[in-house]
């Protein structure tokens, strides 16, 4: 393996060769002559073209073709041209001999090496750049066996330490992206990339995606043979079918086109709006249809998780746009957002006004999602917004779920099939046990709170202590200071209670619907009174100033 400055050198020749100007046309001046002096660049040719982003990344090697694949993912990051350039990424990876599969199989300590290698195709099923597969047969069960290339670990952590480098210069030098958290991009690469050659983190996956579709007969997810798998090799079920996008083989097995189309995005649906944990790259490649239609599923390297946070601002943002509320779907839609720096709400809510209008007079069957996600990133653009991860993960699975769907059946609509599961996401993130839930924690919040507060009056009282600044109060002043902490005292007891109250309801009702039926209306009448009560405790105690104010405003108008 060549050392880190000649890997260095070598990216930057190739760079150089398909013209560096995509990342040094925006380099300050003075920073170009140096580099042309050592003809790294030629200044004459300064070159911007997508493809040779692209065959630069083929070139060198299996982390920059998985940097571009990843990057292709982000079309908050890049124009539409580099995107669809970028998921034109062919991994040229040659195979491993198969002598050498055979020494590393054989070397894996706990991998069932002998009755692996006694049934397996030496000629690979497929390459990549972080291993290969081979067909083979365990404990008389056809299996994929995934083998880790050798040396990749240590050609991808050398990448991705130069990567990270490079990552910081151009935040340092290269005005064009000082909006874009460059270094942050990298770390999360690294990460990614770092996921994926563990290949137990890949079972895993895939055992948690299976247990999530237990008992759908509609959706088939490989069994992990784990006896037979370690980090270096992964043994899993074959999956055999037809190719989701060989449309001509699907027709000659008689498969209706239609209902596959609603059952891959049904998963799809599920996999976002009900587990909240998804596959992150779908593409047709990963998808097969089995005898009798069922999809088989395959690749979880890539996935994405849907936070709690998240969801909350997903549920805001979609009743936004249900309710043509433009303040809501600009909240919402900021809240998916990595956003830093202060933005202008009232132009984000007057550009998402615009964009609701534009939609809110077609019938829904007319409504293509791709073109919505195209609008949405394009004024996450203008703003010079971007989504983290997981967000641009669950706008690409959207997308990918309408692309296969169309595919199957020109006319499949996928917002038919995404409202319900909408639906019932919404009245999910809604319901009392959830809302109980977020009062829990905005109660532990408090307590929290109070129990720091005693470390922050000591480092109060070392300050004042060391004469850091004067504070004059007055005897008089201590009262209503005091007055006000009573007060907060009893709203944060107050709202301790109602969550209490509905979380205990929750509990009592959900527990065993069939024993407190002839319950319920004292139950929910009395915890709406008790609730009901403090709820308005809490907004007179908070309002009593206001009203105090309005008070004295009218009576001073009425004197004259």
């Amino acid at each position: 393996m060549i050392s880190r400055r000649e890997r260095f050198l070598q990216i930057l020749e190739v760079l150089s060769k398909h013209g560096f100007g995509f990342a040094l046309g925006g380099i300050k001046e003075e920073w170009r002559a140096p580099l042309a002096r050592v003809r790294l660049i030629d200044p004459d040719k300064l070159y911007s073209q997508p493809v040779h982003l692209r065959q630069a990344l083929e070139e060198l090697g299996p982390t920059f073709v998985k940097l571009g694949q990843v990057v292709s993912t982000r079309p908050d990051l890049l124009p539409p041209r580099y995107v669809q350039e970028l998921t034109r990424l062919q991994d040229n990876s040659p195979p491993v001999p198969p002598e050498r599969i055979r020494e590393m199989i054989e070397s894996e300590p706990d991998s069932a090496a002998e009755e692996i290698l006694a049934e397996i195709d030496p000629v690979p099923l497929a390459t990549g750049s972080i291993g290969q597969a081979h067909a083979a047969v365990y404990k008389g069960v056809d299996v994929i066996v995934k083998v880790r290339r050798p040396g990749v670990v240590e050609e991808v952590n050398r990448d991705l330490e130069i990567l990270s480098e490079l990552a910081k210069l151009l935040s340092t030098y290269w005005p064009a992206v000082e909006h874009f958290d460059l270094e942050g991009l990298a770390d999360e690469f690294a990460q990614s990339l770092r996921d994926e050659l563990d290949y137990l983190t890949e079972a895993r996956n895939a055992q948690r995606m299976a247990e999530n579709f237990m008992g759908d007969p509609r959706v088939h997810i490989p069994e992990i043979f784990w006896e037979a798998s370690t980090s270096r090799i992964l043994t899993m079920e074959r999956i055999r079918g037809i190719k989701i996008n060989d449309y001509p083989a699907l027709e000659d097995a008689g498969l209706d086109r239609h209902l596959l189309a609603v059952d891959s995005t049904e998963a799809i649906c599920r996999m976002i709006f009900e587990h909240g944990f998804f596959h992150a790259d779908p593409h047709p490649g990963n998808l097969f249809v089995e005898t009798g239609g069922r999809i088989g599923i395959i690749d979880f390297g890539m996935m994405g998780t849907l936070t709690d946070e998240f969801r909350d601002h997903l549920v805001t943002l979609m009743l936004g746009v249900v309710q043509e509320n433009p303040r809501r779907a600009a909240a919402g839609l900021l809240g998916l957002t990595s956003q830093e720096q202060d933005v202008n709400k009232k132009e984000i809510e007057r550009d998402v006004a615009i964009l609701l209008r534009r939609y809110s007079n077609k019938p829904l069957h007319e409504v293509r999602v791709g073109h919505l996600m195209g609008d949405l990133i394009g004024l996450l653009r203008r703003y010079r917004m971007h989504l983290p991860r997981e967000s641009a993960l669950f706008l690409r699975m959207l997308v990918t779920a309408e692309s296969v769907g169309t595919g199957l059946d020109p006319e499949f609509d996928l917002v038919s099939v995404l409202t319900p599961y909408a639906q019932r996401f919404v009245l999910h993130r809604l319901s009392p046990e959830i809302l109980a839930k977020r009062l829990r924690d905005i109660l532990q919040d408090a307590v929290q709170m109070g129990v720091e507060a005693p470390e922050y009056l000591r480092r109060l009282i070392v300050v004042l202590e060391r004469g850091g600044f004067d504070v004059h109060l007055r005897a008089d002043e201590f009262e209503p200071l005091l007055k006000r902490g009573e007060k907060i005292g009893h709203q944060v007891v107050a709202g301790a209670v109602i969550a209490a109250s509905i979380n205990g309801m929750a509990h009592i009702l959900a527990s065993d619907p069939e024993r407190w039926r002839k319950f319920h209306t004292p139950l929910i009448a009395g915890g709406a009174t008790t609730v009901g009560t403090l709820a308005g405790y809490l907004v007179l105690s908070t309002n009593v100033p206001k009203v105090r104010r309005l008070a004295h405003t009218v009576r001073a108008r009425r004197r004259f």
